[in-house]
């Protein structure tokens, strides 16, 4: 059979279906671990950031919530 576009597509599904029952299995889940770092919450509208995103909250307090200092927003937060 030759490689038309339709059989390209059915190669991929199946790769792809593969691919899923690996991770699924092995709870290898990059959703998971990115919902599980999002540990940095700014206590006056909370939003949550990743936890190597602090510069971002800096940037989040300064143009968001320009009345209130950094410290009100993220509590314990170290630079």
């Amino acid at each position: 059979m030759g490689r038309s576009n339709g059989c390209e597509a059915n190669r991929k599904r199946e790769e792809n279906a593969k691919r899923s029952a690996k991770f699924a299995k092995e709870g290898n889940s990059q959703i998971a671990k990115n919902a599980s770092a999002m540990n940095l919450v700014c206590q006056k509208c909370f939003q949550a950031f990743m936890c190597t995103q602090k510069k971002m909250c800096v940037e989040h307090a300064a143009n968001k919530h320009s009345k209130d200092k950094l410290e009100d927003c993220f509590p314990g937060m170290e630079l």
